[in-house]
């Protein structure tokens, strides 16, 4: 069994910190299919928020199109749902990976790439990130 194989079946353990740990390694992988509608699902976690913050957070240093990508359908999943405790919660989550990481550090040379591959999502075939990637450069400041 691969690497790959491994972290999809921890993605899915009773034990969030598993999930958490999967989270963080498939970020490696992000851009295959498979990989991709399981950090979905690890983003938007209904059990606990340690693999979402985890997962968020691995997304977001990656930084490249793969990565955002899932990372901005959970934003638009969450963002948008009226209601659902749950989901505003994760949304704050989500959030904070953006906010606290190194997107909104006005001294980070890489805030106008991470600008720029959200910019490009705005074209993806999938409206979730497609609506997601457009929140989330309305979100983001531009200085």
């Amino acid at each position: 069994m691969d690497v790959v194989e491994t972290l999809l079946r921890l993605a899915s353990s009773d034990d969030y910190s598993e999930r958490a740990r999967a989270g963080t390694e498939l970020s490696r992988f992000a851009g295959s299919g498979a990989v991709d509608q399981v950090l979905l699902k690890l983003l938007l976690d209904d059990d606990n928020t340690f693999p979402v913050q985890e997962t968020a957070e691995a997304l977001i240093k990656r930084g490249d199109r793969a990565a955002l990508r899932p990372f901005a359908a959970a934003w638009h999943i969450a963002d948008s749902a009226q209601g659902n405790t749950h989901l505003t919660e994760i949304a704050d989550y989500l959030y904070g990976a953006i906010s606290y990481g190194r997107w909104l550090d006005s001294t980070d040379p890489q805030r106008a790439g991470l600008r720029t591959v959200l910019a490009a999502l705005l074209d993806d075939q999938d409206r979730a990130v497609r609506k997601g990637a457009d929140s989330l450069l309305a979100t983001l400041p531009t200085r």
